[in-house]
C-alpha cells in the first residue's frame, strides 16, 4: 500500500473522532441549555398531628416511628379514671323515680279499666231492669185505662137510663144525681190514668237513655260510678302520656350522658388517613392534658420539594412541567411535576403585604418552585418515605 494512501485514512479517522467528540459536547451543552438544575432541596410531606381530646394517661401505644398506618387504625389509647359520673347517677335516679311513677299509673289504669268494665255491665243490667219495670208499669196502666174506659161507658149508660126514668117519674132525682156523680168520678179517674200513662212513657224513655227522673242517684248506683271511673281513667291516661314522655326523655339523656362519660373516660386515637408515623410526642404512661399532641404522622401520598432557581430560568418552567428528582444517598430517581411558582422571594421581607425591598441593579433574584412528587415509586415506611432527604431537582 502506498504511504500517501495510509496517511489519508489515518487523517480521516482523526477527523471522524474529533467530530464525534464535538457532537457529544454539543448534546451536553444543549441538554444543559434546555434543562434547569436547582440548588439542593429537601423532601417534605403533609404533616398530621394527632392530639388527645381528653385529659388522661397513655395506656396503649400501638405504633412506633416508621410504622405504616391505615385509616381508622387505632394508634393509642388514653384513659381518664378521674372522670366524674355524678350526672350519670343523677339521671339514673331520676329515671328510676319516673319509671316507678309510670308503673304505678299503669297499675291504677288497669284497676280502673277493670272497674269500668264491671260498672259498665252493671249499668247496662240496671238499664235493662229499669226499662223492663217501666214497661210493666205502663202495661198495667194501659190495662187500668181500658177498665176505666169501660166503667165510664157503663156509668154514662146508667146515667142515661136514670134520666129517662126520672122524666117518667119512676125514680127520684137523687138517683139521677148519684148516676151523674158516678160518671164524673169515672171521667176524673180516666184522666188521672191517662196522665200516669204519659208520665210512665217519660220514665220509660228516660230509662232507655239511662236517665233518672225520680231521684238523685247515690254512690251505689253503677251509672254515676261508671261516669266517675271513666273520668279518672281519662285523667290517668293523660298523666301516663306525660310520664312516658318524661321516661323517654330521661332515657335519651342517660344514653347521651353514658356516651359522654365513655368519651371522657377513654379516647382511642385513630389514623385519619394512610400515612407513616414520623414522631411519637408522648410515651406510654405519660399524663396528658386535653388537646395535647400524641403522634405526628406524615402523608406519603402528598410529598413535595421547594426548589430554588434563578428568576431568569422561569421562562423555561410552567405549571405542570415535569422534573427529575435525584435523592442524595439513594441510587433512586423520582419523578415530579411543578405545581407552584413563587417568584422574587428575596425581594420581600416578611409577609406579602409588606413593602418590597428595592432590588439593586443587575442582582439576580431567586424564585421558589414547588414540585409535587409523583407516587410512581413505592415510598418505604422504614425510610419515612424519604421525607427529610436531600435532593437535587432537574426540570425537564
Amino acid at each position: 500500500m502506498p504511504l500517501g494512501e495510509g496517511s489519508s485514512r489515518h487523517a480521516n479517522r482523526l477527523v471522524i473522532g474529533v467530530s464525534s467528540l464535538m457532537l457529544v459536547a454539543s448534546v451536553g451543552v444543549l441538554s444543559h441549555v434546555f434543562s434547569t438544575r436547582s440548588r439542593d432541596a429537601v423532601v417534605e410531606a403533609d404533616v398530621v398531628d394527632l392530639a388527645t381530646p381528653i385529659t388522661g394517661e397513655v395506656t396503649q401505644l400501638n405504633v412506633d416511628v416508621g410504622s405504616q398506618v391505615q385509616p381508622n387504625q387505632p394508634l393509642a389509647t388514653i384513659d381518664n379514671v378521674r372522670a366524674s359520673d355524678g350526672d350519670l347517677q343523677r339521671l339514673r335516679t331520676a329515671l328510676s323515680t319516673a319509671q316507678t311513677s309510670l308503673d304505678a299509673t299503669e297499675r291504677q289504669l288497669t284497676l280502673l279499666r277493670d272497674d269500668e268494665g264491671t260498672f259498665s255491665r252493671d249499668a247496662a243490667e240496671q238499664r235493662r231492669l229499669t226499662t223492663e219495670r217501666e214497661r210493666n208499669q205502663l202495661d198495667q196502666l194501659k190495662a187500668d185505662l181500658a177498665r176505666e174506659q169501660q166503667e165510664l161507658g157503663f156509668s154514662q149508660r146508667d146515667l142515661k137510663r136514670q134520666e129517662q126514668l126520672y122524666r117518667v117519674g119512676a125514680v127520684a132525682e137523687r138517683v139521677v144525681d148519684r148516676a151523674r156523680t158516678a160518671v164524673q168520678t169515672n171521667q176524673q179517674q180516666l184522666a188521672a190514668i191517662q196522665a200516669r200513662i204519659r208520665a210512665e212513657n217519660n220514665q220509660l224513655d228516660a230509662a232507655q237513655r239511662d236517665l233518672n227522673l225520680d231521684r238523685t242517684r247515690g254512690n251505689i248506683d253503677p251509672t254515676p260510678r261508671l261516669q266517675e271511673t271513666q273520668q279518672k281513667r281519662k285523667q290517668l291516661e293523660s298523666e301516663r302520656i306525660t310520664q312516658i314522655k318524661r321516661v323517654e326523655g330521661l332515657k335519651a339523656e342517660l344514653k347521651s350522658a353514658e356516651t359522654l362519660l365513655s368519651r371522657q373516660r377513654q379516647a382511642v386515637i385513630k389514623a385519619p388517613r394512610p400515612g407513616v408515623v414520623w414522631r411519637l410526642l408522648a410515651r406510654l404512661g405519660d399524663d396528658l392534658q386535653a388537646q395535647q399532641k400524641v403522634i405526628r404522622m406524615i402523608d406519603c401520598d402528598r410529598r413535595w420539594l421547594l426548589a430554588t432557581v434563578t428568576e431568569g430560568t422561569l421562562k423555561q418552567l410552567k405549571i405542570g412541567s415535569e422534573a427529575k428528582i435525584d435523592l442524595i444517598g439513594e441510587d433512586l430517581n423520582l419523578k415530579g411535576r411543578v405545581e407552584l411558582i413563587r417568584s422574587g422571594v428575596d425581594r420581600l421581607s416578611g409577609g406579602v403585604n409588606d413593602n418590597p425591598i428595592p432590588v439593586p441593579v443587575n442582582q439576580k433574584s431567586l424564585s421558589q418552585v414547588r414540585v409535587r412528587i409523583l407516587n410512581d415509586v413505592p415510598a418505604p415506611a422504614q425510610k419515612l418515605c424519604f421525607v427529610g432527604y436531600g435532593a437535587r431537582v432537574t426540570f425537564l
